[in-house]
């Protein structure tokens, strides 16, 4: 998170997702759409799974950071999954965690803000590294820039980077951390 959040506004935000959540159930059933309120709930259910699933990666300071980043300003909206999880993994949060917060904060530079801007992140945990999928749709204004920034990530940390697909339009690359 951007700062130091009590539990109160913290459940304040929670609360505020989860009502939102329930107002377009409300809204679809009460226009008798029911199978779209039936996925609104689906989508729901496999949000707070994913974030179970988060929750059972050891690493409290990188599960804070991304389950709160849509709460923050950003020009970037953030859906993540959790694929796989080794339990006994041993990864080093505070690199994990400095490099992804780098990673977005890099893209919110790059991007146009008022687009929509849009990141799903696909997270494999084993015991030795850790697997990112970055899918991104929206507008991004220096791509040039962007692949010089991944090209020179290499050199820092220990890190294998697939790019797949680099567009103005979006991307697609998997980052290896280990």
């Amino acid at each position: 998170m951007s700062g130091n959040w009590s539990v109160v506004e913290a459940l304040r935000h929670a609360r505020h997702d989860w009502m939102n959540d329930l107002q377009l159930i409300k809204g679809n059933l009460d226009l008798n759409r029911v199978d779209k309120a039936k996925q609104i709930i689906e989508e729901m259910v496999l949000k707070a799974q994913n974030e179970s699933k988060l929750s059972s990666l050891k690493l409290p300071n990188f599960i804070e950071w991304i389950m709160t980043y849509n709460w923050g300003k950003h020009s970037i909206q953030l859906e993540f999954e959790v694929l796989h999880i080794d339990s006994g993994h041993h990864l080093e949060e505070k690199v994990l965690l400095k490099w992804c917060q780098t990673f977005l904060n890099k893209i919110e530079e790059m991007v146009e803000p008022y687009a929509e801007n849009h990141l799903s992140l696909s997270i494999s945990v084993f015991q030795k590294e850790i697997c990112f999928i970055f899918d991104f749709t929206g507008i991004l204004n220096n791509k040039n820039e962007l692949e010089d920034w991944l090209s020179k990530q290499k050199d820092q940390i220990s890190i294998e980077l697939e790019v797949e697909d680099l567009q103005k339009e979006g991307f697609v690359f998997q980052v290896t951390l280990f």
